[in-house]
């Protein structure tokens, strides 16, 4: 990635060298700011939280998007999902191996150009699939948290990731993860055992009961979340993220417009409009 110069004294070159320091705190700013937007808003222990498959049966699944985020193998033969092929083509966005989250919006608008991408997604059917999925609102935010989620866990994978939040976020929700899988595996033993020594008459009543502990233990999880959403909010990170959160709403959703090619709307009713995005993503 290109830098910009900077002068390594001050009386030299006074004016590059403040203009240089600027851009430098400003640009560590948009890293910070839209790292923990995308933790704060995507980190869901399941990304059925995230995207409804019950939205509209013409629109783009949550499992065909998420197979083509991720890579397929077939054999010996690998396709590069979108988070492959973005980490491929821009190396200019990481830094010493660290991801600038300042791109984010810009990978949004890479995948979407991807998706809709015949070559790319390999038949037109799948490619108009997405385009006109990506016409309708609320599908584009479901599918805007699909893949800002995958792409963080993507980068945490990689120690790409460079808040302490984000890699909080996301240490949490991995944990979370392992930890429902070992108990549902654990419950699954139980029930069998029941059923082979008590007999199965009432299987279907000690399944329940262990289905309701599971939840019960998912949501757990969830709540230790939410009061961590609460601790981090008195971090200097948090605010930063507070300041710019808007703007990053606002250039996320200018990809949607873009689609649609509307006019801009006003100011108070585009605040409106975000303030109702924001209030549904943290509910």
């Amino acid at each position: 990635m290109s830098t910009q110069h900077t002068p390594a004294v001050i009386y030299k070159e006074p004016e590059l060298f403040y203009e240089a320091k600027i851009r430098e705190e400003i640009l560590k700013r948009y890293n910070i700011a839209f790292e923990v937007f995308m933790a704060e808003q995507y980190s869901r222990i399941h990304y059925s939280e995230l995207m409804d498959d019950s939205t509209d049966e013409s629109f783009a699944s949550k499992q065909r998007l998420i197979s083509w985020i991720n890579d397929n193998t077939k054999g010996k033969e690998v396709r590069a999902g979108i988070l492959t092929r973005y980490k491929i083509e821009h190396p200019e966005h990481f830094e010493n191996g660290i991801w600038q989250a300042r791109y984010f919006s810009y990978f949004v608008h890479y995948a979407k150009g991807l998706l809709t991408d015949e070559t790319f997604v390999k038949k037109k059917e799948i490619a108009d699939e997405f385009a006109k999925s990506f016409k309708n609102e609320q599908w584009y935010w479901q599918a805007v948290a699909v893949l800002g989620a995958k792409l963080l866990e993507y980068l945490y994978d990689m120690n790409a990731l460079q808040t302490d939040i984000a890699k909080a976020y996301v240490r949490q929700i991995k944990l979370s993860r392992q930890l429902l899988k070992s108990i549902g595996r654990i419950m699954g033993r139980v029930a069998k055992n029941y059923g082979e020594n008590y007999g199965y008459d009432n299987i279907e009543e000690v399944k329940e009961a262990i289905l309701e502990i599971r939840q019960n233990i998912e949501e757990a999880f969830k709540q230790q979340m939410r009061m961590s959403y609460e601790i981090f909010k008195s971090q200097k990170e948090y605010q930063i993220y507070l300041a710019y959160r808007k703007i990053i709403k606002n250039d996320i959703l200018e990809i949607y417009r873009e689609n649609l090619k509307l006019p801009k709307p006003s100011f108070s009713v585009q605040e409106n409009k975000l303030n109702q995005l924001e209030a549904g993503c943290l509910n």
